[in-house]
């Protein structure tokens, strides 16, 4: 690892990184699709706004190109690491044409829909919390939401959790953020 550095805080080890990171460890982007890849405020960049016209042509949604290389850039940067749909997009089948434009325009940045949290309605942080309570092996994360939902009630998932109007308008929820929020911030905010 390049630019390693520990610093402890309330009894925690914490690690701050400085440069590109090898993770070794499992990394997890919990994604919501709606205000992180698609903002429906229309308020695009230039570079974007045509190819989110042409997909509302066909039908589609709009996920913005620039958006999701900015995701796959922070992923990439971070050393690697999956997504976890939590969106409402999770409840579509996967043979329906909107899932199928979603998970065609992340493979356009070598990017893969990894799994998928089971929160019904407005427990999105609950739905989050079970997904990591099965999934043992992953270590780090961060969430990604227009949307607070009941995060709160979870400190780990507020500290962790970036609030987006379009992924490159992201700030923190938490005044006491996670480091790996803040890196991941810091991420896509190179871009």
């Amino acid at each position: 690892m390049v630019g390693f550095m520990r610093y402890y805080h309330n009894k925690s080890i914490q690690l701050l990184f400085l440069g590109r990171v090898d993770i070794m460890m499992k990394f997890v982007v919990f994604l919501d699709v709606d205000g992180t890849l698609i903002d429906y405020e229309t308020k695009l960049p230039d570079s974007a706004r045509k190819a989110v016209d042409q997909a509302r042509a066909h039908d589609y949604t709009g996920i913005d190109d620039a958006r999701v290389k900015i995701l796959a850039n922070a992923i990439e940067k971070c050393g690697g690491g999956e997504i976890i749909l939590s969106s409402d997009w999770k409840n579509l089948d996967k043979d329906h044409d909107d899932y199928k434009y979603l998970v065609s325009k992340l493979a356009q940045c070598n990017l893969k829909i990894s799994g998928h949290t089971t929160d019904r309605a407005l427990e999105r942080g609950k739905g989050i919390k079970e997904y990591l309570e099965l999934h043992p092996e992953i270590e780090e994360y961060v969430i990604l939401d227009d949307y607070t939902f009941e995060f709160e009630h979870y400190k780990k998932l507020w500290e962790r959790l970036l609030l987006t109007r379009g992924i490159e308008n992201v700030r923190f929820a938490s005044r006491t953020p996670a480091v790996e929020a803040i890196l991941f911030e810091n991420y896509i905010k190179e871009f």
